[in-house]
């Protein structure tokens, strides 16, 4: 294996460890992470990183460079979805600055997201096709 083969599987290996680092801080239930945020995206995120695993290692670029664009758009999706789900999540309230208020209490944990999305990002860039500077034609 090529040294952006073992970045490929680094990359990988980054979002697996991001996606169980703490990601919201719930004020009475405490951290979550990926798993509890939502178990059919982490599902869906993780089966990526397996596929890209063995991806990498049996040396499929553009499997790898696929999942590499499907890890990304899970996470803006996820990322999003959160977003909106806090700032909703207290709409039951029927005072609005209050609900307001109490979804300001819900904070993001960016170590989680950041290792994710770095991750994704060097599984896409160390996914191309490299062709070597001297070789010489046949």
């Amino acid at each position: 294996m090529t040294a952006k083969h073992y970045t490929s599987l680094l990359g990988v290996l980054l979002v697996i460890v991001g996606g169980m680092c703490p990601m919201l801080r719930v004020p009475i239930l405490g951290n979550w992470n990926y798993w509890e945020i939502d178990t059919v995206l982490a599902t869906i995120v993780y089966t990526l990183c397996a596929i890209a695993l063995l991806a990498s290692v049996t040396r499929k670029q553009g499997l790898l460079r696929w999942c590499g664009w499907s890890l990304l758009l899970m996470l803006v999706l996820t990322l999003t979805a959160v977003y909106f789900k806090a700032n909703d999540y207290f709409s039951f309230i029927p005072m609005k600055k209050l609900a307001a208020a109490a979804a300001r209490m819900i904070k993001f944990q960016w170590l989680g997201w950041g290792l994710m999305f770095a991750g994704a990002f060097i599984v896409i860039v160390f996914s191309r096709k490299y062709k070597a500077p001297f070789q010489t034609l046949r």
